[in-house]
């Protein structure tokens, strides 16, 4: 039995399909297809009924999915264990992060990183999901988060401010110092499914009504783009949001909204050369952004 077809057949069990685990694993959806149906056929079993909705699993492939479990984990320990260990300054580096840190953060800084640590190959993730740090689909995260996983260890760096946004001319049409009820009757933009779990998103949902939210936006910078174009009014981390020409912030002294953001991996490999010379460096990278991060203009 090879052990990779019980990947593909773990990533098909995971998302519903062979296009969905064709691009959890980076290869070709036929590729998934022929890799599952040739494990069935070797082994005269149906792991799956093909529908149009997607893959649906049979009783068979249940019980292969929780034996399959153990040996990903076991996989993933000793990739953990080996990786821990290892205290050269080279090699692949997996990272993940938003779109907001990196286009507005990171990018700036890497070059910088790779002059230092030219044998150390990045790999970086842009993404709002939530990598899986213990089965490595990264070895470094950074992100927002008011609770990070009891199963990582890392570094607080600072906070991610956000404020109530709008273009110039939209802003015009309100008091001063507008209130929550002087913002329920305007147009806004809401937050899409990847955004879920954002401060800012929730604080939306909670305070502006679902009609006025006409169009909702799966990233923070397609949010701050439609709302540099008058497109409707947006809760945002400043750091974006703050430097769209067009955006003004709405002076609301009863709104205060900020996330930690996180420098994190998993504690077996913490201690791998290249894993803590990128999160040092990045730790101190992010700090000096902290202004713009926390959406001030002076930090003590």
């Amino acid at each position: 039995m090879d052990w990779d077809d019980l990947r593909y057949i773990l990533a098909v069990y995971d998302h519903g399909s062979a296009l969905a685990a064709a691009n959890k694993l980076g290869v070709n959806a036929s590729t998934v297809q022929r890799r599952v149906g040739r494990f069935e056929e070797q082994n005269g079993v149906r792991l799956f009924e093909r529908l149009q909705s997607g893959y649906s699993p049979t009783s068979e492939c249940e019980a292969l999915v929780l034996a399959s479990r153990e040996i990903d984990e076991s996989v993933a320990r000793i990739g953990r264990e080996i990786l821990g260990r290892d205290l050269r300054l080279e090699g692949r580096l997996a990272v993940t992060s938003t779109d907001s840190f990196v286009n507005e953060i990171m990018v700036r800084h890497l070059d910088e990183f790779h002059t230092l640590h030219p044998n150390i190959k990045l790999e970086l993730t842009v993404t709002n999901a939530r990598l899986n740090l213990s089965r490595q689909d990264a070895d470094i995260a950074i992100r927002p988060s008011v609770n990070p996983q009891d199963t990582l260890v890392g570094k607080r760096v600072a906070n991610l401010g956000f404020g109530i946004y709008a273009a110039a001319e939209l802003e015009a049409s309100l008091p001063k110092n507008p209130a929550v009820e002087d913002l329920k009757t305007q147009k806004w933009l809401g937050a899409g499914e990847a955004l879920s779990l954002s401060l800012g998103h929730k604080w939306v949902e909670k305070h502006i009504p679902a009609e006025a939210r006409w169009i909702s936006l799966d990233t923070y910078p397609s949010m701050a783009t439609c709302a540099n174009l008058s497109m409707g009014f947006a809760v945002l981390p400043c750091i974006i949001a703050d430097r769209m020409p067009n955006l003004v912030r709405l002076n609301c002294p009863w709104f205060e909204l900020s996330t930690p953001v996180w420098v994190l991996t998993h504690p077996e490999i913490k201690n791998a050369a290249r894993i803590r010379a990128f999160m040092d460096f990045i730790t101190v990278a992010m700090k000096k952004d902290r202004a713009a991060l926390e959406g001030v203009q002076d930090i003590d």
